[in-house]
């Protein structure tokens, strides 16, 4: 991991990664993805550092992907969750309001052999 000191246009962010391949001594023929956020200073075709990139190392088969945190922020942005997520909190809070239903569920879920032991509370954060 590199810091950034200054700006972080394209061509900062790809000096910085050519520098700590050279520190690690990667060939870049070892690097088969690169996962960005989606900013245009990381995707940017020509000055970003997807198309700095591409233009040093043309012909490389790097797969450039799109962050699983960022894809769910786009998700969330797209879908209105809203129904299922009151549906869901509605539901557990039943679950958790009452003792004998809770231990019931807990115990439905040990002998089904379930990842999980419990129903957690729903927390919203922003």
């Amino acid at each position: 991991m590199r810091s950034l000191k200054g700006t972080t246009k394209g061509c900062d962010i790809f000096r910085e990664f050519q520098k700590g391949l050279l520190t690690l001594k990667v060939p870049i023929t070892n690097v088969c993805n690169i996962t960005t956020d989606g900013a245009p200073n990381m995707t940017g075709k020509k000055s970003g550092f997807l198309g700095l990139f591409n233009q040093n190392y043309p012909g490389n088969n790097v797969v450039f992907l799109h962050c699983v945190i960022h894809q769910d922020t786009l998700c969330k942005s797209a879908l209105n969750m809203k129904p299922v997520l009151d549906t869901v909190v509605k539901l557990v809070n039943t679950i958790r309001s009452r003792g004998l239903t809770h231990r019931q569920f807990r115990d439905f879920l040990q002998s089904v052999q379930s990842e999980y032991s419990d129903v957690l509370y729903y927390t919203k954060v922003k």
